[in-house]
């Protein structure tokens, strides 16, 4: 018995083969060029996360230390990879922030010295496309440090350790180390302990670890400030070196910060700058200048705002009011022809951060009378604060504030009714409802009649939360001539 040759299903199978055979390829060209492409836009987005997230993390430190206030933190340590049904991923690229071993500070004045322990602070991506270079925190410092890769030093924050010869150390304790793709809170606080009175006084001597030597970075950046006097190479080991400093001891402000505890390692505070407690006014102010200062800050929108009134019993022919930060770039300012009145200035950020503001009476281009005085942007008013009323001055007679917070709803909400003197030199009422941890959202609102009922401020969020509510009366010139500042803590009962 023959059977014919039968053909028919060969180009089937040849067809089914060959379209086998472009699907394997395209797998494979899949595989090795758009995986890496698409997990290197992944590590590029977390890159970019984490940057953010350190400078945030920078800010913290150097808040605490300076504000004395405990400030929370988190990090995204690293991330995953979109799940892949017909390619393979390799690992979650994970990240690694850690300090490093603690290093002496030594500050002597050549016949007492005191050393104070501290760390840095870096961070390493395990990224599989992109570079794995490290992030370093470095005395105020923060930057890429590619040059374990042949590259260089790339700054993303500049110091703020030397300013106009002051020097501002803020010194990191007590280690830490977390690795993983998860999120990690870090949690930082100051030092509760002031330094005895026996720390060095008059000129000092100061020296401090660093990762970065003269010429990659502290040669240009506080190369022009009177108190630097350079960088010794691998002072302390291969990798670190002396920063060295030169300045009086009125000129030097040093605080610790711990990071998950307080200081456990030796923490020192040392506010020797002015001789005062923080937000006290300068010792000697000038008897012409009255200043007052009202802190309306926004903290959870990092959105400083202080509300200077001032009076000036003498000739000029303007009035200059700035705040600057002394941490960094923050600032604000704005020029008068009245020597009377009141501004508002807004630096733009800096919550928490210690700021100058300053008064200055200006004639023919010459200062003829200047008032500084040191405050935090917390909400907080500074101590010392003047009475700028007059004989003639509006005044309070009375007013209710009731809380109208519903916890349930997470709704934040303070009514006001209001009674203003019939007479006196009135401009306007401010309202204000401040959240005084950031915790909660800010409101406020104004009115120029002299008596209303049941005005709201509703900020938002943050029920059970402190508030700082400020009702400020303002004159004709601008000037805050009578104010009631209560705390509450938002959760439906009326303040005291």
């Amino acid at each position: 018995m023959r059977f014919s040759r039968d053909r028919r299903g060969q180009s089937v199978v040849v067809g089914t083969v060959i379209l086998f055979g472009f699907l394997i390829l395209a797998l494979s060209l899949y595989q090795v060029q758009i995986v890496p492409q698409e997990n290197a836009e992944v590590e590029f987005q977390h890159f970019e996360e984490v940057r953010n997230d350190l400078v945030d993390l920078r800010a913290g430190i150097l808040t605490t230390g300076q504000a004395d206030t405990p400030q929370f933190k988190s990090v995204e340590l690293g991330t995953n990879y979109p799940t892949r049904l017909f390619a393979i991923n390799p690992p979650p690229p994970t990240g690694t922030l850690q300090t490093s071993d603690a290093y002496n500070v030594t500050i002597t004045n050549g016949t007492a010295n005191v050393t104070i322990p501290s760390r840095f602070v870096r961070y390493r991506p395990g990224y599989n496309e992109l570079s794995r270079s490290l992030t370093r925190y470095d005395n105020s410092v923060l930057y890429y440090d590619t040059r374990e890769n042949g590259g260089n030093v790339v700054v993303l924050e500049d110091q703020s350790l030397v300013d106009n010869s002051t020097v501002r150390l803020t010194l990191l304790q007590n280690e830490f180390r977390r690795s993983g793709t998860q999120q990690v809170n870090v949690e930082l606080y100051p030092t509760e302990t002031v330094s005895s009175d026996d720390f060095p006084t008059g000129e000092l001597n100061i020296t401090l670890p660093t990762r970065i030597n003269g010429s990659e970075y502290w040669d240009e950046a506080i190369g022009d400030e009177p108190v630097y006097t350079g960088v010794a190479d691998e002072y302390y080991d291969n990798s670190t070196h002396a920063l060295t400093l030169r300045a009086n001891s009125s000129d030097v402000r040093i605080n610790t910060v711990g990071i998950e505890t307080e200081p456990t390692e030796g923490g020192a505070k040392k506010n020797i700058r002015s001789g005062t407690d923080p937000g006290e006014p300068d010792p000697q102010p000038d008897p012409d200048i009255s200043v007052r200062i009202d802190d309306l800050s926004d903290r959870r929108s990092n959105d400083p705002e202080f509300y200077v009134s001032y009076d000036f019993d003498g000739q000029a022919d303007t009035v200059e009011i700035s705040a600057s930060s002394i941490s960094s770039s923050a600032s604000d300012s704005v020029t008068s022809p009245d020597n009377r009145g009141g501004v508002s200035l807004t630096p733009g950020f800096g919550d928490g951060e210690e700021f100058s503001v300053t008064v200055r009476a200006m004639d023919g281009g010459n200062t003829v009378a200047q008032r500084t005085i040191f405050t935090f942007a917390d909400t907080q008013n500074p101590s010392g604060n003047d009475d700028l009323s007059r004989s003639g001055s509006a005044t309070i007679q009375t007013l209710a504030i009731q809380d109208r917070s519903n916890p349930s709803s997470n709704k934040v909400r303070y009514r006001y009714t209001y009674d203003i003197s019939p007479g006196g030199s009135f401009s306007e009422i401010r309202l204000n409802a401040l959240s005084r941890n950031g915790v909660g959202a800010s409101g406020s609102t104004a009115r120029t009649q002299r008596s209303a009922n049941n005005v709201d401020v509703n900020p938002g969020d943050g029920t059970n939360t402190p508030y700082k509510i400020a009702v400020l009366v303002l004159d004709t010139d601008g000037v805050v001539v009578d104010s009631r500042i209560v705390d509450d803590s938002a959760d439906g009962t009326d303040p005291p």
